[in-house]
């Protein structure tokens, strides 16, 4: 993962987020299930601009593997342009980037995320973007095909 160098993790919560962040790819589906199983909470809230929100690390997997389905996504790669956290709760400005299975890269998308962390796991993760452009390359997860 590409960290600028003023997204240095300073702290614990922020290694615990970076750790996460990093964890999503390269690797082939479904890598990234097994990443959101070993860094979020039994209890995690997903949110993302323009998507149902998600309430517990099954519902957090399956909403994911609805991504997989819908954006053909193999995994993801996040470049984290800015960090900052007070206590607990991580901001992130970062692109992500949805990969497909050959490698290629379908979509860059500019996020804000707040992340909140407990006990070195996610407990909650929110992500702020606008979604137009999700919706207009990948029409079947506009109309809610997940």
């Amino acid at each position: 993962m590409k960290i600028s160098d003023s997204a240095q993790p300073r702290n614990e919560a922020e290694q615990v987020v970076v750790n996460f962040l990093d964890g999503w790819g390269p690797g082939a589906w479904p890598h990234m299930r097994e990443c959101y199983d070993k860094w979020m909470t039994d209890d995690v809230s997903w949110e993302n601009t323009g998507s149902p929100p998600t309430k517990g690390k099954e519902a957090a997997k399956e909403f994911l593997t609805a991504l997989h389905d819908t954006l053909d996504m193999e995994y993801c790669t996040a470049e984290l342009h800015n960090l900052a956290s007070r206590g607990d709760i991580v901001l992130t400005e970062r692109t992500d980037r949805v990969h497909l299975a050959d490698g290629s890269v379908a979509i860059e998308i500019p996020i804000m995320g707040t992340f909140e962390v407990r006990d070195g796991k996610i407990a909650r993760y929110a992500d702020y973007n606008a979604d137009s452009p999700i919706k207009e390359r990948f029409p079947r997860h506009a109309r809610g095909d997940y």
